[in-house]
């Protein structure tokens, strides 16, 4: 093989390595800006992630999913969502208190109650520490008195009256879940809005740049330069 035989096939491997790579980064780049926008994947499987019965009507059922919370009236047959100001999302837990009125709520990002058997739901504010430091609500258990324990990644709170929470126990794991850390920078969460809009442009950016030098390195080929 010649010395330009050699130096052609370097040409056309670097040309199909380029080739590779702009694909790898478009799929990059499209996958991050769907998950900007995951609606437009079409309507979402929504699993069911917790159960609760309303006490006082066996036909009443309250069901979690990834967006927030259903209630059913003929025990199970038909569904539909709970108008919520802000519903937390992937709801892993929902728990009546002994009262059987009251009724809570739990989410990744929030913890809901209502007071009139889930007909009129409001936040409640989640301990000042764990918003502060990243931290999310694991678990929530209710005590014979009412009494609400919650479970998060910074360790254990008991609340009392007016929203107050006292930390009780050590935490279960340390810090703030990597994965959805990893997750959050991807999309710009980390950022609140701003980090969004920024990730999404940054996509797109991605993707001109890709395509566009794509068109260029075919322009050049058919021109005969290397």
């Amino acid at each position: 093989m010649t010395r330009g035989q050699k130096r052609s096939l370097v040409r056309r491997g670097h040309a199909w390595l380029g080739v590779l790579l702009a694909v790898l980064l478009l799929v990059v780049a499209g996958s991050g800006i769907l998950l900007q926008h995951p609606r437009w994947l079409g309507p979402p499987l929504e699993p069911v992630l917790s159960l609760a019965a309303d006490p006082s009507d066996p036909e009443r059922l309250f069901r979690g999913s990834r967006w927030g919370v259903e209630v059913s009236v003929d025990g199970g047959g038909q569904w539909r969502e709970v108008n919520m100001l802000a519903p937390p999302t992937d709801v892993g837990r929902i728990l009546f208190a002994p009262d059987a009125k009251t009724v809570y709520a739990l989410g990744v990002d929030a913890l809901v109650v209502s007071a009139d058997a889930g007909h009129v739901w409001q936040e409640v504010h989640l301990p000042a520490e764990v918003l502060a430091f990243g931290a999310r609500p694991v678990d929530l258990a209710i005590g014979p008195a009412g009494r609400v324990q919650l479970l998060t990644t910074m360790g254990l709170y008991r609340r009392s009256a007016g929203d107050h929470w006292t930390r009780v126990g050590p935490a279960t794991a340390t810090g703030r879940d990597r994965y959805r850390w990893l997750h959050d920078l991807h999309t710009g969460q980390l950022g609140g809005p701003a980090g969004r809009r920024l990730a999404e442009g940054a996509a797109w950016g991605l993707v001109l740049l890709t395509v566009t030098g794509l068109v260029l390195q075919r322009r050049g080929r058919r021109r005969g330069q290397p």
